[in-house]
């Protein structure tokens, strides 16, 4: 080999050299510029991944507090439900009680001028010695009867 062929070896591998050198700083700093835009990704999934966590910590209190409140509401309409059966039961009871005295009533009437006489003069607001004596109906019966009447014209 000659004098020659030594540095020109030399300076192309320094070329080759500088050349690596260069491709490998361009691609430093592409990776450079891909691991900050991946770091900022990272870091705002990181703000929402926290702030889907707040809300959700949030939506899970509201939520408890709803069901809270539903079985509040559940626990009165149950109440409310009862009150109400009962009040309607004792009501039923009432009407047939009265549907059961006015079929007495009717039929004493139908079967009976003194009865009918006896309610209508209840119905003038006769007092019970006039009715006794006008229809000739025992005391106990007038009475009953005035009772009814009452109790009828207040309903």
């Amino acid at each position: 080999m000659s004098l020659l062929a030594l540095p020109i070896i030399a300076v192309v591998a320094l070329v080759i050299s500088v050349f690596c050198l260069v491709g490998i700083f361009i691609l430093s700093m592409r990776h450079k510029a891909q691991v900050t835009l991946l770091t900022s990704q990272y870091q705002a999934q990181e703000l929402i991944v926290n702030n889907l966590q707040l809300v959700n910590e949030e939506l899970g209190r509201e939520l408890s507090n709803l069901q809270r409140s539903n079985e509040k509401i559940t626990i009165e309409n149950t109440q409310v439900s009862k009150q109400l059966e009962h009040r309607i039961n004792t009501l039923q009871t009432h009407v047939n009680n009265q549907d059961a005295i006015i079929e007495q009533l009717q039929s004493v009437q139908g079967n009976d001028k003194f009865y009918s006489r006896a309610i209508k003069l209840a119905e003038k607001g006769a007092d019970i010695d006039e009715i006794v004596t006008e229809c000739e109906l025992p005391y106990a019966e007038v009475e009953m009867l005035i009772a009814i009447y009452q109790k009828k014209t207040s309903s």
